[in-house]
């Protein structure tokens, strides 16, 4: 696998590839804890239940505390396709979609859950149904591709998130919601500030879907609050769709933050931690060695 490990660093750019290193893990790990602590509101409806405060298990899937389900599942299969090809392979992320559709590869459990109609539809006939409207798949798998475009012109960025996307979407809202959001992930791994990146949400002007009511959610979770932990537990104490929230606001407040940032009593208990941190030191160290 491409870029494993950091043994090339001296001690003369150690210091920031560290603060890069800690927003990548942040952006990864924080999307796994954000869909982590989402199990118990999810499907749930807003004021029916005493707001979460703290990591559980149970929900739908009656998960283990720390465990997840499609969200982070979905990214690991980006990271691996990015990391083992090279760089974006729709042929291969599909089969990687497909492996965790078929076998729970990527999986906390060994198990694929949460997987949507509109989405099996899709890895199955390997192009979406247009009878099916999209689902938010597109928008929580973008960190590794950001992470992969980290150094390069949008341009780059914006090509692959519509190649990604079209594996599983076919609307053009969410074409172009992903695409808006992805700069957004990217401004935050760059160092904006939390204004900022609250100025740029303010103008993104979210369409009137139900993947824009998510992103619109989720990014006012993050601009109303001052940490991970509070921006996550707004989002998902929204209850509905609490998992895409958890997600969304998950990476978007980890890339702000940082790894360091995150409650470490959750990451304890986060399910594949090791693996999660492993990839994103990974994507980190193929693109600072020219991805080769």
């Amino acid at each position: 696998m491409t870029g494993e490990g950091f043994d090339w660093l001296d001690s003369s750019n150690a210091e920031w590839v560290l603060r890069w290193r800690d927003r990548v893990r942040g952006v990864l790990l924080g999307l796994a804890l954000g869909e982590s602590a989402s199990m118990p509101t999810q499907l749930r409806r807003a004021g029916s239940f005493t707001p979460v405060r703290d990591l559980f298990g149970g929900g739908p899937f009656d998960l283990p505390r720390g465990a997840w389900a499609d969200e982070t599942a979905i990214m690991l299969c980006v990271a691996t396709s990015l990391l083992d090809r090279g760089g974006f392979d729709s042929v291969d992320q599909l089969a990687q979609l497909r492996r965790w559709q078929q076998w729970g590869e990527h999986s906390a459990t060994g198990e694929c859950l949460g997987l949507t109609a509109a989405v099996s539809r899709a890895l199955v006939d390997g192009a979406p149904d247009i009878a099916w409207s999209d689902g938010s798949d597109a928008l929580t798998r973008l960190a590794p591709l950001v992470v992969w475009h980290l150094t390069d012109d949008g341009d780059a960025l914006s090509r692959d998130v519509a190649s990604a996307t079209q594996i599983t979407s076919h609307q053009d809202s969410t074409l172009q919601q992903a695409q808006v959001f992805s700069l957004i992930l990217r401004s935050a791994l760059h160092g904006a500030t939390h204004a900022a990146l609250c100025e740029q949400i303010a103008k993104s002007q979210w369409l009137p879907t139900d993947t824009g009511r998510l992103l619109g959610a989720a990014t006012a979770a993050f601009c109303g609050t001052r940490n991970w932990k509070d921006a996550v537990l707004e989002a998902i104490n929204q209850g509905g769709d609490s998992d895409v929230l958890g997600a969304l606001c998950g990476q978007l407040a980890g890339a702000h933050y940082g790894a360091s940032a995150l409650p470490v009593a959750w990451l304890e208990t986060l399910a594949e931690r090791d693996l999660i941190e492993r990839r994103a030191d990974s994507l980190l160290a193929a693109v600072l060695v020219g991805r080769s």
